[in-house]
């Protein structure tokens, strides 16, 4: 990367830290999220539990998320990305260590809670690491590059975690996921220089609830934050619903559940390279506009095949909402941490702890309901459509 002015957010150019470096950091979030989803069912047989429960291993890692997404984005506006992030990945790793040795599944709730905490940072530093070298449709566009790069991880993920937990023993995932969060802290701790603006530095920070109301009282903050949630809410209703309606309702084993997940992973590389390609040219809120249309026809879609049982008729739609995430989700944040520069990190944070919030409540109501019928996970998925749709509309008025 070479040098890049910044806009007013900061005085100073900077050079970005090594790319791969965030992009491996970034692959975190993802595959620790999906990758050990098919492992629920071994891990209902092994510690004896119900599904029920084992599904929490997604609940208690997003509220973990939540958490620190709210209080580590400030803090990284204040004390400044390196440190946090730095300890962050030692936190994951340690929750990576509780998880591998657990032997009830309470304890592997600890352990995925300590988990989501630490890896809470690794879903938003990069991408404002990123916003503090470059002005907001340029930023855009890198954030798209990256996250393309890092889809790699994530497209592989459920599949490797699924051939582990048929072939070897669930224990191993979490294994290897503290050894990578390991490397990756040693890494950034030699690597990742500072990168928060030094007239940053040098304002009295405020409280991170006063920061985080400062920005939910900008109401073009508040829309962007509206269609995030309701978009990546889709997401997250399919994460907590899927493994249930593929593998227990619908008869299809961990592998396979995995092999088809590659499908939206596709989908989500495909949108970021749209987002790399084309934000800074067209500007991000016409990529916001065009991107959202295989979103709704997406939501659409769902309930037409929702009498199909093939696997196909859940996984084609879903690429089509990652496509849509992949192609709007950098423009919205960009645009979203572009609202008051100096909170950025605050704004990253904030935006991902509401869109996990969301994720939270779908996947413990559908983890209740599910067994009822296939049905409520589209109902679900619909509710996280509107959601967005309302955005959409607020956003349309403003323009």
């Amino acid at each position: 990367m070479q040098n890049a002015n910044l806009d007013s957010s900061a005085s100073n150019p900077m050079l970005l830290p090594p790319i791969a470096l965030l992009i491996a950091v970034s692959a975190i979030g993802p595959f620790v999220l999906n990758g050990v989803l098919p492992a629920n069912t071994a891990v209902m047989v092994d510690l004896q539990t119900s599904y029920s429960l084992a599904q929490l291993v997604l609940t208690v890692f997003l509220i973990a998320s939540l958490l620190g997404q709210l209080t580590l984005g400030h803090a990284a506006d204040t004390w400044g990305r390196r440190p946090v992030l730095i300890g962050s990945l030692m936190v994951f790793s340690l929750g990576g260590v509780i998880c591998a040795t657990a032997p009830a599944i309470e304890w592997l709730l600890l352990g995925r809670f300590i988990q989501g905490f630490g890896a809470s940072t690794c879903m938003f530093i990069p991408r404002t690491i990123v916003r503090d070298v470059y002005p907001r449709d340029r930023a855009a566009s890198v954030i798209g590059y990256m996250t393309t790069a890092m889809m790699i991880a994530p497209l592989f993920g459920p599949a490797i975690g699924g051939w582990v937990t048929d072939n070897l023993n669930w224990r191993l995932l979490y294994v290897g996921l503290a050894i990578f969060g390991f490397l990756l802290s040693l890494l950034a701790w030699r690597f990742q220089h500072e990168t928060l603006p030094q007239t940053t530095t040098e304002q009295v920070p405020l409280s991170w609830i006063r920061s985080a109301v400062t920005l939910l009282s900008e109401r073009e903050f508040v829309i962007y934050i509206l269609m995030m949630t309701g978009s990546v809410g889709v997401y997250y209703c399919f994460l907590a619903a899927a493994p249930f309606v593929v593998m227990e309702s619908r008869g299809y084993s961990a592998t396979l559940y995995g092999r088809w997940f590659i499908v939206v992973a596709i989908g989500y590389m495909s949108g970021n390279l749209v987002a790399g390609r084309f934000s800074q040219q067209l500007g991000g809120d016409k990529m916001i506009r065009l991107g959202l249309i295989p979103f709704f026809v997406a939501v659409v879609a769902f309930w037409v095949f929702s009498a199909t049982t093939h696997a196909a008729a859940l996984f084609v739609p879903m690429c089509l909402v990652a496509f849509s995430n992949g192609a709007t989700l950098p423009n919205m944040l960009s645009a979203a941490m572009s609202v008051k520069p100096e909170l950025s990190a605050t704004a990253s944070g904030v935006a991902g702890s509401l869109q996990i919030g969301f994720g939270v409540i779908a996947s413990l109501l559908l983890g209740i309901i599910l067994p009822y019928g296939d049905v409520w996970m589209f109902v679900v998925i619909t509710i996280a459509g509107l959601i967005c749709l309302f955005g959409y509309a607020l956003n349309s008025e403003t323009r």
